[in-house]
Protein backbone atom coordinates (compact mmCIF):
# COMPACT_ATOMS: atom_id res chain seq x y z
CA UNK A 1 0.00 0.00 0.00
CA UNK A 2 1.24 3.35 -0.88
CA UNK A 3 2.03 5.93 2.54
CA UNK A 4 -0.24 8.19 2.92
CA UNK A 5 1.23 12.19 2.37
CA UNK A 6 0.40 13.94 5.36
CA UNK A 7 -2.60 16.79 4.32
CA UNK A 8 -0.32 19.65 4.97
CA UNK A 9 2.55 18.48 2.29
CA UNK A 10 -0.59 18.72 -0.23
CA UNK A 11 -1.20 21.53 -2.22
CA UNK A 12 -4.92 21.67 -4.06
CA UNK A 13 -5.70 24.32 -6.97
CA UNK A 14 -9.01 25.12 -8.63
CA UNK A 15 -9.36 26.87 -11.38
CA UNK A 16 -12.12 28.26 -13.81
CA UNK A 17 -13.09 27.95 -17.66
CA UNK A 18 -13.03 30.57 -19.75
CA UNK A 19 -14.76 32.39 -22.69
CA UNK A 20 -12.43 33.42 -25.61
CA UNK A 21 -14.91 36.69 -26.70
CA UNK A 22 -12.76 37.12 -29.47
CA UNK A 23 -9.84 38.74 -31.06
CA UNK A 24 -9.87 42.64 -31.66
CA UNK A 25 -6.69 42.94 -33.74
CA UNK A 26 -6.28 40.63 -36.70
CA UNK A 27 -4.78 42.57 -39.09
CA UNK A 28 -1.27 42.10 -39.66
CA UNK A 29 -0.67 45.64 -40.29
CA UNK A 30 1.23 47.00 -36.43
CA UNK A 31 4.28 45.65 -34.33
CA UNK A 32 1.14 43.73 -32.12
CA UNK A 33 -1.19 41.18 -33.46
CA UNK A 34 -4.02 39.48 -31.68
CA UNK A 35 -4.95 40.94 -28.71
CA UNK A 36 -8.14 39.20 -26.85
CA UNK A 37 -11.10 39.77 -24.86
CA UNK A 38 -12.64 37.03 -22.62
CA UNK A 39 -14.19 35.97 -18.80
CA UNK A 40 -14.17 33.46 -17.12
CA UNK A 41 -16.94 31.63 -16.32
CA UNK A 42 -18.19 29.52 -13.51
CA UNK A 43 -19.89 26.18 -15.26
CA UNK A 44 -16.69 24.37 -15.94
CA UNK A 45 -13.53 23.56 -13.44
CA UNK A 46 -9.86 22.31 -13.53
CA UNK A 47 -9.45 21.11 -9.98
CA UNK A 48 -6.54 19.06 -8.80
CA UNK A 49 -4.03 18.13 -5.83
CA UNK A 50 -0.08 17.47 -5.77
CA UNK A 51 2.00 15.77 -2.97
CA UNK A 52 5.26 14.22 -2.74
CA UNK A 53 5.72 10.52 -3.23
CA UNK A 54 4.88 8.08 -6.29
CA UNK A 55 1.73 8.29 -8.40
CA UNK A 56 -1.18 6.23 -7.16
CA UNK A 57 -3.22 6.42 -10.29
CA UNK A 58 -2.81 6.62 -13.58
CA UNK A 59 -2.50 9.69 -15.34
CA UNK A 60 -3.96 10.92 -18.38
CA UNK A 61 -0.94 10.55 -20.74
CA UNK A 62 -0.90 14.69 -21.68
CA UNK A 63 -1.39 15.27 -18.30
CA UNK A 64 1.73 12.97 -16.98
CA UNK A 65 3.95 15.05 -20.15
CA UNK A 66 2.70 17.92 -18.66
CA UNK A 67 3.93 17.49 -15.51
CA UNK A 68 7.63 15.99 -16.15
CA UNK A 69 7.93 19.12 -18.23
CA UNK A 70 7.39 21.28 -16.06
CA UNK A 71 9.94 19.44 -13.46
CA UNK A 72 12.52 19.29 -16.34
CA UNK A 73 12.02 23.37 -16.44
CA UNK A 74 11.93 23.98 -13.31
CA UNK A 75 15.19 21.20 -12.88
CA UNK A 76 13.26 19.41 -9.89
CA UNK A 77 14.38 15.85 -8.82
CA UNK A 78 11.02 14.41 -7.03
CA UNK A 79 8.20 12.04 -7.36
CA UNK A 80 5.67 14.39 -7.04
CA UNK A 81 1.76 12.35 -7.09
CA UNK A 82 -0.86 14.18 -9.06
CA UNK A 83 -4.69 13.52 -8.28
CA UNK A 84 -7.39 15.08 -10.74
CA UNK A 85 -10.07 15.92 -9.18
CA UNK A 86 -12.29 17.69 -12.28
CA UNK A 87 -11.24 19.16 -15.48
CA UNK A 88 -12.02 21.49 -17.96
CA UNK A 89 -13.57 19.36 -21.10
CA UNK A 90 -10.80 19.64 -23.32
CA UNK A 91 -11.38 21.09 -27.30
CA UNK A 92 -14.36 23.31 -26.84
CA UNK A 93 -13.22 26.36 -26.98
CA UNK A 94 -13.15 26.33 -22.69
CA UNK A 95 -9.43 27.11 -22.11
CA UNK A 96 -9.00 23.36 -20.70
CA UNK A 97 -5.07 22.85 -21.61
CA UNK A 98 -4.33 26.22 -20.23
CA UNK A 99 -6.01 25.93 -16.75
CA UNK A 100 -4.23 22.50 -16.66
CA UNK A 101 -1.40 23.61 -16.77
CA UNK A 102 -1.20 26.53 -14.39
CA UNK A 103 -3.03 24.90 -12.32
CA UNK A 104 -0.07 21.57 -12.70
CA UNK A 105 2.45 24.08 -12.59
CA UNK A 106 0.58 26.50 -9.54
CA UNK A 107 0.07 23.09 -7.33
CA UNK A 108 3.84 21.62 -7.71
CA UNK A 109 5.93 25.18 -7.13
CA UNK A 110 3.50 26.04 -4.07
CA UNK A 111 3.99 22.15 -2.70
CA UNK A 112 8.17 23.27 -3.24
CA UNK A 113 8.64 27.00 -2.02
CA UNK A 114 8.98 27.95 -5.82
CA UNK A 115 7.95 31.07 -7.39
CA UNK A 116 3.98 30.76 -8.55
CA UNK A 117 4.58 32.85 -11.59
CA UNK A 118 1.79 32.92 -13.84
CA UNK A 119 3.13 33.99 -16.86
CA UNK A 120 6.73 31.91 -16.69
CA UNK A 121 4.41 28.74 -16.12
CA UNK A 122 2.67 29.69 -19.20
CA UNK A 123 5.56 30.34 -21.00
CA UNK A 124 7.12 27.20 -19.87
CA UNK A 125 4.62 25.26 -21.32
CA UNK A 126 4.21 26.82 -24.29
CA UNK A 127 1.08 28.18 -23.24
CA UNK A 128 -0.32 32.03 -24.43
CA UNK A 129 0.88 32.14 -28.22
CA UNK A 130 -1.62 34.31 -29.13
CA UNK A 131 -4.03 34.72 -26.28
CA UNK A 132 -3.23 35.98 -22.84
CA UNK A 133 -6.94 35.07 -21.06
CA UNK A 134 -6.57 32.26 -19.64
CA UNK A 135 -3.49 34.00 -18.34
CA UNK A 136 -4.98 36.39 -16.67
CA UNK A 137 -8.31 34.62 -15.88
CA UNK A 138 -6.43 32.16 -13.81
CA UNK A 139 -4.53 35.10 -11.85
CA UNK A 140 -7.55 37.46 -11.64
CA UNK A 141 -11.16 35.96 -12.74
CA UNK A 142 -13.99 38.12 -14.43
CA UNK A 143 -13.81 40.51 -17.47
CA UNK A 144 -9.90 40.72 -19.38
CA UNK A 145 -8.02 41.88 -22.20
CA UNK A 146 -4.87 41.12 -23.10
CA UNK A 147 -2.53 43.75 -25.12
CA UNK A 148 -1.38 40.47 -27.78
CA UNK A 149 1.85 39.91 -28.89
CA UNK A 150 4.45 42.29 -29.88
CA UNK A 151 8.38 41.52 -30.87
CA UNK A 152 9.64 40.60 -27.50
CA UNK A 153 6.69 39.55 -25.74
CA UNK A 154 6.73 36.33 -23.52
CA UNK A 155 3.08 36.13 -22.95
CA UNK A 156 0.24 38.53 -23.81
CA UNK A 157 0.33 40.87 -21.23
CA UNK A 158 -3.05 42.23 -19.08
CA UNK A 159 -4.48 45.57 -20.23
CA UNK A 160 -7.89 45.19 -18.47
CA UNK A 161 -9.91 43.85 -16.23
CA UNK A 162 -12.96 44.26 -14.70
CA UNK A 163 -15.43 42.24 -12.58
CA UNK A 164 -18.23 40.78 -14.60
CA UNK A 165 -22.22 41.89 -13.57
CA UNK A 166 -23.33 39.11 -11.63
CA UNK A 167 -26.77 39.43 -12.60
CA UNK A 168 -25.45 38.89 -16.77
CA UNK A 169 -25.64 34.93 -17.77
CA UNK A 170 -24.21 32.79 -20.49
CA UNK A 171 -26.40 30.06 -22.23
CA UNK A 172 -23.35 27.67 -23.39
CA UNK A 173 -24.64 25.91 -26.59
CA UNK A 174 -22.64 22.27 -26.85
CA UNK A 175 -21.72 20.46 -29.78
CA UNK A 176 -20.44 16.88 -28.31
CA UNK A 177 -20.64 15.27 -31.21
CA UNK A 178 -17.36 17.56 -32.36
CA UNK A 179 -14.11 18.93 -31.14
CA UNK A 180 -12.64 22.46 -31.90
CA UNK A 181 -9.66 23.06 -34.16
CA UNK A 182 -6.81 22.83 -31.98
CA UNK A 183 -3.08 21.63 -31.79
CA UNK A 184 -1.25 21.49 -35.41
CA UNK A 185 -4.35 21.99 -37.13
CA UNK A 186 -4.76 25.26 -35.20
CA UNK A 187 -1.37 26.57 -36.13
CA UNK A 188 -1.58 25.54 -39.74
CA UNK A 189 -5.08 26.78 -39.62
CA UNK A 190 -3.55 30.80 -38.82
CA UNK A 191 -0.55 30.08 -41.04
CA UNK A 192 -3.52 29.67 -44.07
CA UNK A 193 -5.80 32.88 -42.96
CA UNK A 194 -5.98 36.02 -44.71
CA UNK A 195 -5.74 39.45 -42.39
CA UNK A 196 -8.81 41.10 -41.91
CA UNK A 197 -8.61 44.75 -43.05
CA UNK A 198 -6.97 47.68 -41.13
CA UNK A 199 -9.98 49.52 -41.13
CA UNK A 200 -11.87 46.52 -39.87
CA UNK A 201 -9.88 46.20 -36.98
CA UNK A 202 -9.18 50.16 -36.35
CA UNK A 203 -13.17 50.04 -36.28
CA UNK A 204 -13.30 47.07 -33.67
CA UNK A 205 -10.46 48.91 -31.77
CA UNK A 206 -12.35 51.46 -31.16
CA UNK A 207 -15.62 49.91 -30.30
CA UNK A 208 -13.75 48.02 -27.52
CA UNK A 209 -12.27 51.32 -26.05
CA UNK A 210 -15.47 53.64 -26.35
CA UNK A 211 -18.46 51.30 -26.25
CA UNK A 212 -17.37 47.69 -24.84
CA UNK A 213 -15.39 48.18 -21.70
CA UNK A 214 -17.75 51.82 -20.28
CA UNK A 215 -20.62 49.39 -21.11
CA UNK A 216 -19.75 46.61 -18.91
CA UNK A 217 -18.71 48.97 -16.52
CA UNK A 218 -21.57 50.80 -16.07
CA UNK A 219 -23.48 47.82 -16.84
CA UNK A 220 -25.22 48.39 -19.87
CA UNK A 221 -26.35 45.44 -20.98
CA UNK A 222 -28.01 46.73 -24.74
CA UNK A 223 -24.57 48.24 -25.54
CA UNK A 224 -21.90 45.87 -24.54
CA UNK A 225 -24.10 42.62 -26.28
CA UNK A 226 -23.86 44.77 -29.36
CA UNK A 227 -19.87 45.47 -28.94
CA UNK A 228 -19.65 41.60 -28.18
CA UNK A 229 -22.02 41.06 -31.41
CA UNK A 230 -19.52 43.33 -33.51
CA UNK A 231 -16.71 41.77 -31.97
CA UNK A 232 -17.80 37.94 -33.27
CA UNK A 233 -18.72 39.30 -36.45
CA UNK A 234 -15.19 40.47 -36.69
CA UNK A 235 -13.62 36.98 -36.24
CA UNK A 236 -16.16 34.96 -37.57
CA UNK A 237 -15.69 36.65 -41.09
CA UNK A 238 -11.41 36.10 -40.36
CA UNK A 239 -11.80 32.21 -39.11
CA UNK A 240 -14.66 31.49 -41.45
CA UNK A 241 -12.38 29.76 -44.20
CA UNK A 242 -10.51 27.64 -41.46
CA UNK A 243 -13.92 26.13 -39.95
CA UNK A 244 -16.29 25.99 -42.47
CA UNK A 245 -18.29 29.35 -41.73
CA UNK A 246 -19.15 31.60 -38.91
CA UNK A 247 -19.50 28.72 -36.20
CA UNK A 248 -17.62 25.43 -36.30
CA UNK A 249 -20.67 23.25 -35.64
CA UNK A 250 -23.57 23.69 -37.67
CA UNK A 251 -25.89 22.81 -35.08
CA UNK A 252 -24.53 25.35 -32.81
CA UNK A 253 -24.82 28.16 -36.06
CA UNK A 254 -28.48 27.18 -36.49
CA UNK A 255 -29.17 27.55 -32.77
CA UNK A 256 -27.80 30.86 -32.92
CA UNK A 257 -29.09 32.53 -35.67
CA UNK A 258 -32.42 31.72 -34.46
CA UNK A 259 -31.50 33.23 -31.54
CA UNK A 260 -30.34 36.26 -32.86
CA UNK A 261 -33.67 36.66 -34.98
CA UNK A 262 -35.24 37.20 -31.62
CA UNK A 263 -33.53 40.19 -31.33
CA UNK A 264 -30.51 39.10 -28.91
CA UNK A 265 -27.37 40.50 -30.12
CA UNK A 266 -24.44 39.08 -27.99
CA UNK A 267 -24.28 35.87 -29.50
CA UNK A 268 -20.99 33.53 -30.92
CA UNK A 269 -18.65 31.26 -30.54
CA UNK A 270 -15.77 30.48 -27.65
CA UNK A 271 -12.30 30.14 -29.52
CA UNK A 272 -12.47 27.88 -32.18
CA UNK A 273 -16.03 25.97 -30.73
CA UNK A 274 -17.64 24.33 -31.40
CA UNK A 275 -18.93 25.78 -28.09
CA UNK A 276 -21.41 28.68 -29.19
CA UNK A 277 -22.82 31.43 -26.46
CA UNK A 278 -25.67 33.70 -26.12
CA UNK A 279 -25.02 36.82 -23.22
CA UNK A 280 -28.67 37.19 -21.26
CA UNK A 281 -29.76 39.95 -18.72
CA UNK A 282 -30.23 37.95 -16.05
CA UNK A 283 -30.40 33.97 -15.00
CA UNK A 284 -34.09 33.77 -14.88
CA UNK A 285 -33.99 34.51 -18.86
CA UNK A 286 -31.05 32.06 -19.50
CA UNK A 287 -32.91 29.47 -17.51
CA UNK A 288 -35.79 29.99 -19.85
CA UNK A 289 -34.05 29.91 -22.85
CA UNK A 290 -32.26 26.69 -21.94
CA UNK A 291 -35.62 24.94 -21.10
CA UNK A 292 -36.94 26.13 -24.46
CA UNK A 293 -33.79 24.74 -26.45
CA UNK A 294 -33.48 21.51 -24.51
CA UNK A 295 -37.38 21.20 -25.31
CA UNK A 296 -36.91 21.77 -28.95
CA UNK A 297 -33.67 19.22 -29.13
CA UNK A 298 -34.95 16.75 -26.89
CA UNK A 299 -33.89 14.03 -29.68
CA UNK A 300 -30.39 15.61 -30.58
CA UNK A 301 -28.33 13.53 -27.45
CA UNK A 302 -25.16 15.31 -29.36
CA UNK A 303 -26.26 19.00 -28.28
CA UNK A 304 -26.19 20.63 -24.45
CA UNK A 305 -27.19 23.71 -23.19
CA UNK A 306 -25.58 25.30 -19.78
CA UNK A 307 -26.48 28.25 -18.11
CA UNK A 308 -23.50 29.96 -16.64
CA UNK A 309 -22.58 32.92 -14.89
CA UNK A 310 -19.14 35.03 -14.82
CA UNK A 311 -16.65 33.57 -12.11
CA UNK A 312 -15.21 37.04 -10.80
CA UNK A 313 -12.02 35.30 -8.95
CA UNK A 314 -8.64 34.19 -9.32
CA UNK A 315 -7.86 30.66 -8.74
CA UNK A 316 -7.59 28.86 -5.52
CA UNK A 317 -4.51 27.14 -4.32
CA UNK A 318 -4.33 25.88 -0.92
CA UNK A 319 -2.25 23.47 1.10
CA UNK A 320 -4.73 20.86 1.87
CA UNK A 321 -6.59 18.83 -0.10
CA UNK A 322 -9.56 20.64 -0.91
CA UNK A 323 -11.84 18.89 1.12
CA UNK A 324 -14.61 20.99 2.71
Amino acid sequence: MNAVIPVERVVSVTTYGRLHLGFFNLSQQSQRQFGSVGVAIDAFQTSLTVGLGPQQSPLDPWVSGRLQHHLSAYGVNAEINVTIKQAVPRHGGLGSGTQMALALGAAVNTLLGLPVNAAKIAATHQRGARSGIGIATFEHGGFVVDGGRGPHTEVPPLIAQHPFPPDWHFLLIVDNSRDGLHGQGEKNAFRQLEPQSLTATQVIQQQLLSQGLPALIEQDFATFSRFLGDLQAYNADYFAPAQGGAYASSSVASILQSIKKQGYAGIGQTSWGPTGFVLLPSRAEAVTMQLQLLHDHANDASLGFIVTAAMNQSANIMFGNGAD
